[in-house]
């Protein structure tokens, strides 16, 4: 009886290993047929554009210096010129553009090439207005520095003073508490916005927004240490100026600012009699989005067309001399400067609402702005007494963003010498001192940080000519010196990268807002390596495990049967590898169709993946254990599907310490 007994089981566990290797077939067919499927464009990319909605020096890291081509080929006539940009439309399928020309006598020319929209086909003019995002801190800034010169505002006002039913948590209160300059220049210590901070309704009054989500505002590091953009702060600008002139934001700006500047029609909100004029947003070629009020109206909400914003241009190059006197020149001055930071910058410094940009061969000011479906960018040169706007109704090309500034620059330059890029003899023992690797310390999302820290890594050292900075993903750049530390690319206008102390003497590299600090590059590399083995592990774990279930089923067909505990240890290693995965492509649909803001099909789907990812991996290590311990599969046959298991797990433990593992999204 014994012995039949024992058949009877062996038989039992048989056919549960069949029917376990033949779920496991199916679940990873159907894995393997997602994972293989294609992903619109627009949702591999999502993330990036999702994270830089109001976005402004995302562009100029994301972006190469031009070309040495593109830098020096000069239309010699307006109509060239719009064929050149048209060309570059055309081919990146960009539907239009608005464009002014500045110098110093006014604007030269305003126009558009394109389309404003793809429905109607209705052509750019120099009256079409877009959506200019950030830009609209230009416009904030001046305000505010209005405000200051009649003694109504103080940058240097603790907000806790300032605005104290305003709620901002700064464990650095005492010893450094955060002003209006710190929110100003993005170096409070904020983090960005909150997802939920992120659209609202139209015209939402500062106050309001500020009391959406003041997780927002916690210092996460000393005040005024490092930048790190954050779009709150404009709205905390916005709510001073309310408090200080006892109107709203909306209608102090369009008097005191706008106004003056001949931006009669700009506007902080969509009205009835300016609709036709409005621009679409594009995603991506042929994909128009959908109109989002923003709720942080002061960080981003203008809407302005480029001939008006010319007059910001024409303001920026006469500064003030026999034009509007919204400020005088120590505060314009002022406003061009960082003076939150302990340590010297690069040109590419942020002051309030004003930023630097070395792309040209000449540096410039001004400020870009990026909203879904729109870029847009300003520039005056105050060496040349030249400035340019760039408008773009899609979000989806920066190389379209990159050579368009290019080929108006190029046009504005052509009849003239440029000055010499900086320059400097190479500092020997400055750069020994200071070579060695960085880590970035300023992420601007704190949820995302650990990707940050995982991936954006700088080692520097010594070249010829000047340093080398080697990424830590790969690929190097050659810098050329400046002098005090500072490095260019070769093609660069100004200082865009510099190599010195902060407060407290520790070694810091600085590149436009990217802060990183001295720190070890083999932690950094283990963790980058350990993280590049956990996810090859992963994506192998379904494939090797499909691979086992068929030879488990052709096995079984001619009687053989797998050992006690393989199924389970291929299937639990497999499923986690596959959970990962779909948890990757729910979030990558979520930031597609932007629904980090509610709790929905997508952003709650994201949350139980990751969820059922952790629980499979947990099972995966526990059934590892389990045949390691039973010995009854070989030791060759149970390596990948444990090594998976170990992956999946400590990818878990990794997840769940940064807090993704269960976020719900909508509550972040």
């Amino acid at each position: 009886m014994p012995s039949v007994r024992a058949a009877d089981m062996r038989e039992r566990r048989a056919r549960r290993a069949g029917r376990i290797a033949l779920a496991s077939l199916l679940l990873l067919i159907g894995g393997v047929w997602a994972l293989a499927a294609p992903i619109p464009e627009r949702a591999a990319s999502a993330p990036r554009g999702a994270a830089s909605v109001l976005d402004e020096p995302a562009l100029l890291r994301a972006a190469e210096p031009p070309t040495a081509a593109a830098a020096s080929t000069a239309a010699p006539t307006v109509d060239a010129l719009q064929r050149e940009i048209a060309a570059v439309l055309e081919r990146e399928g960009v539907p239009g553009v608005g464009l002014a020309l500045v110098d110093r006598d006014g604007v030269r020319w305003a126009g558009g090439v394109g389309v404003m929209d793809l429905e109607t086909g209705r052509p750019v003019d120099g009256d079409t207005q877009f959506r200019v995002a950030s830009i609209t801190k230009s416009v904030v800034g001046l305000g505010v520095m209005r405000l200051v010169e009649e003694g109504r505002l103080d940058l240097d006002a603790p907000l806790a003073a300032l605005m104290p039913e305003i709620a901002v948590d700064n464990p650095w209160e005492d010893a450094a508490p955060i002003t209006l300059a710190h929110a100003l220049e993005h170096t409070a210590g904020f983090d960005d916005m909150r997802f939920n901070e992120w659209f609202g309704d139209d015209g939402t009054a500062p106050g309001d927004a500020l009391t959406t989500n003041p997780r927002s505002r916690q210092a996460r590091w000393r005040p005024g240490s490092r930048p790190s953009y954050s779009n709150p702060g404009y709205t905390i600008a916005g709510y001073a100026i309310e408090r200080a002139t006892g109107e709203s934001y909306e209608d102090y700006l369009r008097r005191e600012v706008l106004a003056p500047l001949g931006m009669e029609s700009a506007r902080f909100r969509r009205t009835p009699e300016f609709a036709e004029r409005l621009a679409t947003g594009h995603t991506g070629p042929g994909a128009p989005a959908a109109f989002r009020p923003i709720r942080h109206a002061p960080a981003g909400a203008l809407l302005a067309s480029p001939r008006e914003l010319a007059g910001l241009v024409h303001f920026w190059i006469r500064r003030g001399d026999g034009g509007p006197a919204i400020v005088g020149p120590e505060s314009l001055a002022r406003i061009e400067r960082t003076e939150t930071l302990p340590y010297r910058g690069t040109d590419g410094n942020y002051g309030l609402g004003n930023y630097g940009d070395v792309l040209h061969p000449v540096v410039g000011r001004g400020h870009d702005g990026g909203l879904p479906g729109f870029l847009s960018c300003y520039r005056y040169f105050p060496e040349l007494g030249v400035g340019y706007v760039m408008l773009l109704n899609a979000t989806h090309s920066v190389r379209a963003y990159v050579e368009i500034r290019a080929l108006l620059f190029a046009y504005l330059t052509r009849d003239r010498e440029l000055p010499a890029r900086p320059i400097a003899p190479p500092e020997g023992p400055a750069i020994a001192a200071a070579a060695g690797y960085y880590g970035l310390e300023n992420p601007r999302i704190e949820l995302f940080a650990f990707l940050d820290r995982a991936l954006a890594g700088l080692s520097v050292r010594p070249s010829a000519d000047g340093v080398v900075l080697e990424r830590l993903i790969g690929g190097e750049i050659d810098m050329v010196p400046t002098g005090d530390g500072g490095y260019r690319h070769p093609r660069e206008g100004g200082t865009s990268v510099r190599l010195t102390v902060d407060a407290d003497g520790e070694r810091i590299l600085v590149a436009g807002m990217g802060y990183f600090e001295s720190g070890s590059f083999a932690l950094a590399w283990t963790r980058l390596a350990a993280l590049q083995a956990a996810l090859t592990l992963l994506q192998l774990a379904p494939l090797w495990s499909l691979a086992w279930a068929l030879a488990a089923g052709v096995r079984r067909l001619r009687g053989r049967r797998s050992a006690p505990g393989e199924a389970a240890l291929h299937l639990w290693s497999g499923l986690a590898g596959l959970l990962f995965f779909v948890m990757l492509l729910v979030f990558a649909a979520v930031a597609q169709r932007e629904a980090f803001v509610s709790a929905n099909a997508l952003s709650i789907g994201f949350c139980a993946a990751s969820v059922a990812f952790a629980a499979a991996s947990a099972l995966a290590v526990a059934e590892a254990v389990r045949a390691h311990v039973r010995g009854a599969v070989h030791w060759f046959a149970r390596l990948v599907p444990s090594a998976a298991a170990l992956a999946a797990f400590g990818m878990t433990l990794y997840l769940l310490k940064h807090d993704i593992i269960g976020l719900r999204l909508w509550a972040w």
